[in-house]
């Protein structure tokens, strides 16, 4: 590894750490906090990310990465497939909602940027071995429904009880919401 790549390790590093201290609030992260932390002058983090924007993202992919890898659900070891599918896609939801802030920001880079092994998909992957079904296109198919059903009702949390009636900072709630879809995607 170059100088270039080790300096650039060091700044994603510590950024990393300040979006951790601060509990994934990024707006308190400043380039000038990071390029302190990191023992690097501003314009450098300007030349190798252009933003703090871009940056943030890199930073946010990395952690959710880490966080999806590993990730071990745990479902009741006696349940059907679809109560097994639905305790797992309970537990992606409360991570999302206690981790909002860079959930928020990796789900939207994925949409922006899509990749083969992005977050989405590893998560549409996770959800595969927990579904019912012996064809794996069709447990992919009900993976990616399901997922993109929570990232869609994470996004849109503030206005799900007005559209459908479920409040999502209520934890009974926002179960209900997964039991429903997930009954309706795994009959």
């Amino acid at each position: 590894m170059g100088n270039s790549d080790i300096t650039k390790e060091k700044i994603i590093d510590e950024t990393i750490k300040l979006i951790q201290e601060l509990n994934g609030n990024t707006q308190k992260i400043t380039i000038r906090k990071i390029a302190a932390n990191s023992g690097v002058g501003v314009g450098l983090i300007h030349h190798y990310f252009s933003s703090k924007e871009n940056l943030l993202e890199i930073c946010v992919q990395r952690i959710i990465s880490h966080v999806i890898t590993a990730f071990k659900p745990i479902p009741a070891k006696e349940s059907s497939p679809r109560e097994r599918t639905k305790c797992v896609a309970r537990q992606v939801m409360d991570f999302l909602m206690d981790n909002q802030e860079v959930s928020q920001i990796s789900i939207l880079g994925d949409m922006e940027n899509p990749k083969i092994m992005d977050n989405t998909v590893k998560t549409i992957l996770g959800f595969c071995h927990t579904l019912p079904g012996e064809r794996e296109e069709d447990r992919k198919f009900t993976a990616f429904c399901l997922t993109v059903i929570l990232q869609g009702a994470f996004l849109r949390r503030s206005l799900l009880l007005d559209i459908i009636g479920y409040d999502f900072t209520i934890k009974e709630q926002r179960d209900t919401f997964i039991d429903m879809a997930a009954d309706r995607l795994t009959h």
